[in-house]
Formats: structure tokens, sequence, C-alpha cells
């Protein structure tokens, strides 16, 4: 049987990459930006629990949609 992350450890992820977010604009390319952030997001819903996807994947929707894509950075949507 498969270990999975529980939800506040996927979170917590999802934190960790949310708190990242600086760092990629400084060191990714604008064109690279939707596909780094969805590597670092599809290994983390692989690590979550089928019936926990959802949940997961709305909440990094909402960081792509605050960003609009990554062309702006979070802050500036604050």
């Amino acid at each position: 049987m498969p270990t999975y992350l529980t939800p506040s450890e996927a979170n917590a992820l999802v934190d960790a990459i949310q708190a990242s977010l600086p760092a990629m604009y400084a060191t990714i390319a604008p064109s690279d930006r939707q596909e780094a952030f969805a590597a670092e997001a599809n290994a983390i819903l692989e690590l979550v629990e089928p019936q926990h996807h959802m949940a997961l994947f709305e909440r990094l929707e909402s960081i792509v949609l605050l960003t609009r894509g990554f062309e702006r950075p979070l802050a500036a949507n604050g």
C-alpha cells in the first residue's frame, strides 16, 4: 500500500512553492515559468491520495490565476 502525504503536508509544499516564487521570477525565463511550476505541482499531486487531488489542484490553480499565468509576480497581485 503506497504512503501518501497528508493534506497538511501537501499544503506545506504548496506554501513552499508559493514562497519560492520570487526566486523563480529571478532565475527562470518567463517562457519557462509555467512549465517549471507545473513540474512541481504535478510532483506534489503524485504524492497525495486521489481523493485530495481536487482541493490541492484548486489551491495550485489559484496561484496561476493570481499571477496571470506567471506573467506578474504574486506580490503585484496581492
